[in-house]
């Protein structure tokens, strides 16, 4: 076994150098990462135009104001909810590559005051405000700044960096399913647990009552793992919020209140069982 995890181990890394290796020449040969970041700040503007309902004023020229900031102007004033802009962004500079560190700042074309800002960095630092409220009619300046120097050097060492980190990842996930093929006979299996009628098992993402089977989603399972935890008694919202959506992106708009009422619709099989608003502080899943 530990001969066949060497040889595997060592196939996945010289592959991973290798592939870091050729991205970083590709790379050389591409078209430079502040042009595709223009481009990409282009497509983040049609997008907005469209779900502002306008598929006919036009982008104007994206601007650079440095090697990562770029600023991004309209013809006709238009309305945004933040929810989107947030969601246009992310979605957009992941598609394309570009980093995912960033901080976003909406102006008003006639005062140039800050109406709508966030930013996006390590998960401490991130401050995503006032989502849900639209930003009504009017001239606005999308600006984007990198917090990464967006420089073809700065870039090409983030790509040879990445990977010698996914080289180092693959060497512990193997070795991990080596160690968890050798002892899963003695692995416990998840029975579930009961809550009211219902049985909840995390590990199957899924709720059974009688005869009848319901599946969750992974947030679900994860938020009813939560709230189950502390059963009758209340849970903060932003201990709900880390615990189910920090490490899966950007959190946006009133998610956790979509998945409270989604696990609500799925115990109405039992009046016993009550997923309970505490106003100011979180919710509170009791049982009779």
């Amino acid at each position: 076994m530990k001969s066949k995890l060497l040889i595997t181990t060592s196939i996945v890394i010289l592959a991973s150098v290798s592939a870091g290796f050729l991205i970083m020449k590709n790379y050389e040969r591409s078209d430079n990462v502040e042009t595709r970041a223009m481009l990409v700040m282009r497509a983040i503007g049609h997008k907005i135009l469209l779900h502002a309902g306008d598929s006919t004023s036009r982008i104007l020229p994206v601007k650079k104001v440095s090697p990562s900031v770029f600023q991004l102007e309209f013809q006709s004033p238009f309305n945004f909810v933040p929810d989107t802009l947030v969601s246009v962004v992310h979605t957009s500079l992941a598609s394309a590559k570009l980093p995912l560190q960033y901080t976003v700042n909406v102006f008003d074309c006639s005062t140039r005051e800050i109406i709508y800002g966030y930013r996006i960095a390590e998960k401490t630092n991130t401050l995503v405000p006032c989502l849900g409220r639209e930003q009504t009619k009017s001239c606005y300046v999308i600006q984007i700044a990198f917090l990464e120097d967006l420089s073809n050097d700065a870039i090409i060492r983030y790509l040879v960096l990445s990977g010698a980190a996914f080289a180092m990842i693959a060497f512990v996930l193997i070795g991990r399913a080596h160690i968890i093929k050798g002892r899963k006979d003695t692995l416990p299996i998840d029975e579930g647990i009961t809550l009211g009628k219902y049985v909840f098992s995390s590990e199957k993402r899924l709720l059974r009552v009688g005869q009848e089977t319901l599946s969750l989603t992974d947030k679900e399972s994860k938020l009813l793992s939560v709230l189950s935890a502390s059963l009758n008694q209340p849970v903060d919202r932003d201990k709900l919020m880390k615990e189910v959506w920090e490490d899966h992106g950007v959190f946006v708009g009133r998610s956790l209140d979509v998945f409270i009422s989604k696990l609500r619709k799925k115990f109405q099989g039992d009046k016993g069982i009550r997923i309970v608003s505490i106003h100011g502080k979180g919710y509170k899943l009791e049982i009779d």
